[in-house]
């Protein structure tokens, strides 16, 4: 079973790796903040899909770290690998808002 990883240390963001990447894979940088990725959004209370690229094989490219995304994703794929697949978990306030709003969000990220 993969190992989940709590990149916030307050148990914010979680990380598992579904598939790991090559170890010459390149991650994003301060140099090459743009990445593009293929996800899954799906609410965890019911598992009901929210939002995805893979119905219509787009791909939905962004700079990492300039907050044109949710802060979890900032956050996450600052830790991931071309190539790579994982599950990322977040509470609200690393997501759409407070409490209230969907209260997990995992998402399955391929970077």
């Amino acid at each position: 079973m993969a190992e989940t990883i709590d990149l916030t240390g307050d148990g914010g963001v979680l990380k598992t790796v579904i598939r790991k990447a090559k170890d010459d894979a390149i991650s994003p940088s301060d140099s090459l903040p743009l990445v593009d990725v293929h996800y899954e959004g799906t609410l965890a209370e019911n598992g009901e899909v929210f939002d995805t690229t893979h119905e219509d094989n787009s791909i939905f490219s962004f700079e990492v770290g300039q907050g044109a995304v949710i802060k979890a994703w900032d956050i996450a794929l600052r830790t991931m690998k071309v190539g790579e697949i994982a599950k990322i978990t977040c509470r609200p306030e690393y997501a759409y808002g407070s409490p209230g709003s969907p209260p997990e969000i995992p998402c399955n990220t391929h970077f």
